[in-house]
């Protein structure tokens, strides 16, 4: 889990304060701002009216803050700091983030997706869980509220027996993930549906995209679309995560860089969820071989979105299919700074003529 380091002081008699914010500047400038686990623009500086200086540092980790106390007094720009500050008068607190297990963003969006569909309350649902705007990318619906009822309560009609599971769901900043299996009519049709949603200052939904596609059963590993690891962990490892998969994305899916995944997927276990890859790079290579005898390549033109928490990390990408546009949600699991799971989720790109909203993205 990150934490939040509080430093206070006070200066040295004769130090100015002109030449302590040029020498905290470079504190963080030179030392801070690279270290591994510093959440990036969480450096805070200020002063109370007695003099009294207080700096407050979040870290990915408490093994993140112990490595930058154990090479601070080693660091040129932490010396010409210290140089400045009355020793006798500087105090070091930290404090730990414990996130809530299932926060009020969270509960709004699947709630959302069980009581106005799953439920039948659509009205009701899209009233009380989005807020002053919302805006729609899901292919047939139109923005708003009114976009939404008027979608679901056909949908609902239609489908009077409805199975709706959420299998995952989790949060970063202000955006929700979320991962539901569908089963209609005792099982007659079977989707599989990634959605990502925005949420503004009080929480409520106000932008939504998705992918929907059909729910295939077993792959060749023996695998489905949806089972797999479930437990969100390693919430300190978060932002290191997010960093590495978009390594992977930039190198080895827009790039094209194949022969670098095995520096980012893990060589002995990558459980592969993909409706035709088996498990392995072995599979993910034989699938990509297949791809490749029928003439079709796969290139990944724009990643959207890129959101995170513990060890899931999820893209939202616009790809090109042999000539085909294509909505693909990817999502990863990672242990050690390695993929080892992976799911993903695609649809067609609707024609410009069709489309009733601003599109898939």
């Amino acid at each position: 889990m990150s934490v939040l380091e509080i430093a206070r002081l006070r200066l040295r008699d004769g130090v100015t304060v002109a030449a302590f914010v040029e020498q905290n500047a470079r504190l963080e400038r030179e030392y801070i701002s690279i270290l591994p686990g510093y959440l990036s623009g969480s450096r805070q500086t200020t002063v109370t009216d007695d003099g009294t200086w207080v700096i407050s540092v979040g870290w990915a980790s408490s093994a993140d803050a112990d490595a930058s106390m154990a090479s601070f007094a080693d660091a040129p720009a932490a010396k010409s700091f210290m140089a400045l500050v009355d020793p006798e008068s500087m105090t070091m607190e930290r404090m730990t983030e414990i996130p809530a297990p299932t926060s009020r963003r969270t509960a709004n969006a699947t709630a959302l997706y069980l009581e106005g569909i799953r439920d039948g309350q659509a009205r009701e649902a899209v009233t009380a869980y989005t807020g002053e705007r919302y805006t729609q990318h899901s292919t047939g619906v139109r923005d708003g509220v009114e976009g939404f009822v008027e979608f679901f309560e056909g949908f609902v009609e239609r489908n009077p027996e409805r199975q709706i599971e959420i299998v995952r769901a989790f949060e970063d900043g202000p955006y929700v993930f979320v991962h539901c299996y569908q089963s209609l009519g005792s099982g007659a049709t079977k989707w599989v549906t990634t959605d990502l949603f925005d949420t503004d200052g009080n929480d409520k939904i106000v932008e939504h995209w998705d992918v929907i596609s059909s729910f295939t059963g077993a792959n060749p590993a023996g695998r489905t679309q949806v089972d797999g690891a479930t437990e969100i962990t390693d919430l300190d490892k978060t932002e290191t995560n997010k960093a590495r998969v978009r390594e992977f994305v930039q190198r080895v899916l827009v790039d094209g860089d194949g022969a670098a995944a095995p520096e980012y997927i893990s060589a002995t276990t990558y459980l592969q969820h993909n409706a035709q890859a088996g498990d392995g790079l072995e599979g993910l290579g034989a699938l990509l071989k297949q791809l490749a005898h029928q003439g079709i390549t796969m290139t990944y033109k724009n990643v959207f979105k890129l959101i995170g928490q513990g060890n899931f990390v999820v893209t939202y990408s616009l790809v090109d299919m042999g000539g085909q546009e294509l909505a693909v949600f990817d999502l990863f699991r990672l242990e050690d700074g390695m993929i080892v799971e992976h799911w993903d989720n695609m649809e067609p790109v609707p024609p410009a003529a069709e489309l009733v909203n601003g599109g898939k993205f």
